[in-house]
């Protein structure tokens, strides 16, 4: 006998979401991470929150770095950094000098913020002999140049003395050169007085190469020198009156990217085979090697590859190239060593950062977190491969301006203390820089203090979430009732829920207005689908603190036939 299908049963069941667990990319993810995300903040976390408003600082032309001027209380005011080819201090262009253009590592040693790989430097400080400040650019070198120099050098046996002098009447070496300074010999026809500058692993000093020329004295028409060859003993001139147009110099690196660490500046080679570190105290000497223990110093690096970036680390300075980490232990070049290097480097050191004693970075695969051991990648949620990224930190957070192939760039935010990531927005950021307890970020024509929340004037931020795609793990149709959202508002802040069945165009189900904390329903004409999606819309502040859904199932969704 034929007996009719019973009817299937319809089942109510609750979607509750009673905290938040931050931005997820991945195509199946949990029910409190959000798939989409604009202008959002862990800022009320495990509650769900807009990133707080951005106060607009000061506009210009093709900025390409920031930095932090002399150190003041209170906000930054003015842009401090390089714009148009330009460098400004405090807003003030600085006219006496163009940049090369490119990428700029920016450091501020004893009040001179210097500049690379420009080898440039701006003072800010009273210059020690005048009092003044001179707003301007000048080289970190300092040469001059001759032609008819005379040579000489000699040992005293009997008494142990040494002489090594550059003369010519009339030259003021005086005016370039002060004791203490290392300084650099080239242009000599007579090859051996010429130093030699170690630039390439395809050069060696001999034995009896000049290797350190240090500046004992300088006056109107002579020079007397310390000079040492590689294994620390004295080396000699071969005596001579050279017709040549000699040049003498204090020599700076070609160094990429740059720290400061244990007052000495560390310099990474542009390409990629050596690490300098300065004489101590001072920026501008670099082959000073006399034995003493405020030397300066370097290494080869036998690692393939550019570096990348380089970092002061604790007790260390750390060096990145994309698929190495380097380690620089020690506090003088006696002691200073590099006993290991690490896999998993960094493609763009602007996305190194230190936040709460831990070194945040971008690697090819993803965001890294590294504090001496081997890395850990963070970013497993982020799906999107990147291929360039600037960062900073507001002392708690790290914040990513990571560009992908297209050159599409995403504002993503990780917050260690909750181990979450939420996206902010696409703003092209290129520099970022960290004051007081606030960070600070450049785009290409504009300067903007990130989460100013006491300003009246801030911008309205509009932000947005999208859940996750719910299923509720069944294979009937099913759909919503209403939505309850417990949330925290401003008298200002609008907020509109949207709903999307099986990835169609989002269809309003309602508006919010109000303040206070309460508890808004939401009535949904969802249709019968396999998945639907949730998405909040908002301008101005508020606070999400739970989403409860009233959903039903009941019958079986059609399902494509496979013969």
């Amino acid at each position: 006998m034929y007996m009719p299908m019973a009817a299937q049963k319809s089942e109510n069941k609750k979607v509750e979401i009673l905290s938040f667990f931050g931005y997820d990319q991945r195509n199946k993810i949990d029910d409190r991470q959000l798939s989409r995300m604009t202008n959002m903040s862990s800022d009320a976390a495990p509650c769900l929150a807009p990133r707080k408003p951005r106060r607009h600082i000061a506009a210009l032309n093709d900025i390409t770095a920031v930095t932090l001027p002399e150190y003041d209380f209170g906000d930054l005011d003015s842009f401090t950094g390089v714009a148009g080819r330009r460098f400004w201090y405090k807003g003030v262009r600085i006219d006496n000098m163009e940049l090369a253009p490119g990428e700029k590592s920016i450091v501020d040693f004893g009040g001179c913020i210097c500049i690379f790989p420009d080898k440039v430097y701006y003072r800010y400080l009273p210059d020690p002999e005048t009092g003044e400040v001179k707003n301007e650019l000048k080289s970190m070198s300092r040469s001059l140049t001759a032609g008819g120099l005379g040579f000489y050098s000699m040992y005293d046996d009997i008494d142990g003395r040494y002489t090594a002098k550059v003369h010519k009447e009339g030259v003021r070496f005086d005016l370039v050169f002060k004791t203490g300074d290392s300084v650099v010999i080239s242009g000599c026809s007579h090859t051996p007085n010429n130093t030699f500058v170690a630039d390439s692993k395809k050069k060696h000093a001999t034995d009896t190469d000049i290797v350190s020329v240090v500046v004992n004295e300088a006056k109107d028409g002579e020079m007397t020198l310390l000079m040492h060859n590689k294994s620390g003993g004295y080396a000699f001139f071969e005596n001579t009156k050279d017709g040549a147009q000699v040049k003498i110099e204090t020599y700076i690196p070609d160094i990429s990217c740059a720290c400061v660490h244990n007052n000495r500046l560390f310099g990474a080679a542009a390409n990629g085979e050596f690490i300098y570190a300065s004489k101590l105290g001072d920026c501008f000497n670099y082959c000073s090697f006399q034995g003493l223990a405020d030397d300066s110093w370097y290494s080869e690096i036998g690692t393939p590859g550019e570096f990348t970036g380089i970092v002061s680390y604790r007790t260390a300075v750390v060096a990145f190239k994309r698929e190495y980490i380097h380690h620089i232990y020690g506090d003088a070049p006696v002691n200073f060593s590099i006993p290991k290097q690490t896999y998993g480097g960094a493609v763009d050191g602007k996305s190194i950062v230190e936040v709460g004693g831990v070194l945040y970075y971008m690697a090819a695969d993803g965001f890294y977190e590294y504090s001496g051991g081997e890395p850990e990648k963070i970013s497993e949620p982020i799906k999107t491969r990147f291929k360039s990224c600037k960062s900073g930190t507001d002392g708690r957070s790290y914040f990513a301006c990571a560009a992908d192939k297209d050159g599409k760039t995403s504002l993503l935010v990780f917050n260690p203390d909750c181990n979450l990531w939420h996206r902010e927005d696409d703003t092209e950021f290129v520099d970022f820089v960290r004051h007081n307890d606030h960070i600070y970020g450049v785009t290409k024509t504009d300067m903007y203090m990130l989460g100013d929340e006491d300003n009246e004037d801030s911008e309205a931020v509009r932000w947005c979430v999208v859940s996750k795609k719910f299923t509720l793990d069944d294979f009937d149709f099913k759909s919503t009732n209403a939505i309850f959202i417990r949330l925290e508002m401003n008298s200002d802040t609008k907020i509109r829920v949207s709903y999307s069945a099986d990835d169609e165009d989002y269809v309003c189900c309602g508006e919010i207005e109000g303040k206070g904390f309460m508890t808004h329903k939401i009535p949904v004409r969802l249709r019968k689908c396999d998945s639907f999606r949730v998405m909040l819309e908002g301008e101005g502040n508020a606070v999400v603190h739970d989403i409860e859904m009233i959903t039903y199932t009941g019958g079986r969704t059609n399902v494509k036939h496979i013969r």
